[in-house]
């Protein structure tokens, strides 16, 4: 705990001079391995999480329209009034 107080220079620089000797060990295409599945993993995890968003919107927007609410598309145009036909006034020209 009294590392972090202090900076978190003291963390980083001793953690990333360790990677800089385990990669030495490491052939090139075994790192390439290495990052492909981080990001195989990553993908999933962000395709996970946005199912689980588009999901539950869908089912709030479900609940939404079950309770009689108005739909979005109502509520956008409400109390709007339409143009009058004409749209160019005259100007009275007096003699």
């Amino acid at each position: 705990m009294t590392v972090w107080g202090r900076s978190p220079l003291l963390v980083v620089i001793p953690l990333w001079m360790s990677f800089g000797s385990a990669s030495a060990t490491l052939t090139e295409p075994q790192i390439c391995y290495v990052l492909d599945g981080i990001l195989f993993l990553y993908g999933i995890i962000l395709t996970a999480l946005y199912c689980r968003i588009k999901i539950c919107n869908a089912k709030e927007a479900a609940a939404e329209n079950a309770k009689g609410k108005q739909n979005v598309e109502e509520s956008v145009y409400t109390g709007l009034t339409p143009h009058a036909q004409d749209t160019y006034e005259t100007i009275g020209m007096k003699k």
